[in-house]
């Protein structure tokens, strides 16, 4: 394991994101002030936080640029992980780590996302300490590190900010078919990013398992658990924007869990018609599916933990204190 401090490209790369996604913040506010129509009406609150959705994207989009390679290679021979790959990986939680901090100074309802968004910092902190070494050594968990920040913080993050924006703003602006058909867009997108994310992640570590159980030892659980939370919420965001999708589908005008005080009431008389689904009766069973047959794959992860950990165990009683002392080691380290 690499031993290795931030250098001066982590601080300025950091730096710079925090400081452009500030600048794109304060002059996002300044357009759409300018611009749309009764945006005032909006209370403060939604206002920031439209804006430092829109503010990320630029840093999103460069996620996707440095991310995008180890993406391509995730499951080829670790021995094709170049020094390149570990800068492009550094970088990468750099950006991530700059806007996020900027992103933690607004207010944000959802505290799953605060917890979501403090993760850009963690990363970079346990990217650089423990997979900095610029060799083939860097590709283990560096590679499931990079497809959650492509998957999850950059594509899946521009869906998910588009999505929220045309719920919170949109919807005043827009007829309510041209409404739907944009959120539809946004579902699917989130739709096919949440599932090759969730999916190729438990599936890495499971082709994986060796290497990482060699790696991580008895503190292999830990970055199990780390990606289950993270799945968890990305699971979570594609199941709610369905909720919000069917219904859009029945006419509901303010969904519970995105309305504000700017929406209008609509009059009483008024006659919602039901638009046609864009997607096929069968996709809610087949999205629960797809979560069942995930949370398999998971507990295979698990179960192979729980399998190692026996035959640790078993192998010699005797020394019970001193692997329990060593488990209690090797979380510390971790």
């Amino acid at each position: 394991m690499a031993s290795t401090g931030f250098t001066d490209i982590d601080i300025q790369v950091t730096s710079s994101s925090f400081i452009a996604t500030g600048l794109l913040y304060e002059y996002t506010h300044g357009y759409l002030e300018k611009n749309l129509p009764k945006w005032d009406c909006f209370p403060q609150t939604l206002r920031n936080r439209m804006c430092i959705e829109i503010a990320c994207i630029p840093v999103r989009i460069g996620l996707i640029y440095f991310s995008l390679p180890s993406v391509l290679l995730a499951f080829t021979p670790a021995s094709n992980w170049t020094a390149d790959d570990t800068q492009r990986s550094l970088i990468a939680c750099s950006l991530m780590t700059g806007a996020y901090l900027f992103d933690l100074m607004i207010y944000r309802e959802d505290f799953f996302g605060i917890l979501h968004h403090c993760m850009g910092p963690a990363l970079l902190l346990w990217t650089r300490l423990c997979f900095s070494s610029f060799t083939s050594a860097d590709a283990l968990v560096s590679r499931s590190l990079m497809m959650f920040i492509f998957f999850g913080a950059a594509t899946g993050g521009v869906f998910a900010s588009a999505g929220v924006f045309l719920l919170r703003v949109g919807k005043r602006y827009l007829e309510r078919s041209s409404l739907y058909k944009y959120f539809a867009l946004c579902v699917a997108g989130l739709t096919v990013t949440t599932v090759l994310s969730c999916y190729l992640n438990v599936l890495y570590f499971l082709h994986t398992w060796d290497a990482a159980y060699g790696y991580f030892g008895l503190a292999a659980p830990l970055p199990i658990i780390w990606e289950t939370f993270e799945c968890y919420l990305q699971w979570r965001w594609l199941l709610r924007f369905y909720s919000i999708e069917a219904k859009l589908c029945r006419g509901d005008q303010r969904p519970k869990d995105y309305s504000d005080m700017s929406d209008s009431t609509p009059d009483e008389g008024t006659v919602w018609h039901e638009i046609p689904s864009a997607f096929p009766k069968e996709t809610a069973f087949i999205l629960r599916a797809l979560v069942w047959q995930w949370v398999v794959l998971l507990l295979c992860l698990y179960f192979k933990f729980a399998k190692e950990l026996y035959l640790h165990w078993s192998f010699s009683p005797t020394h019970s204190v001193t692997r329990t002392e060593e488990v209690i080691q090797n979380i510390t380290k971790w």
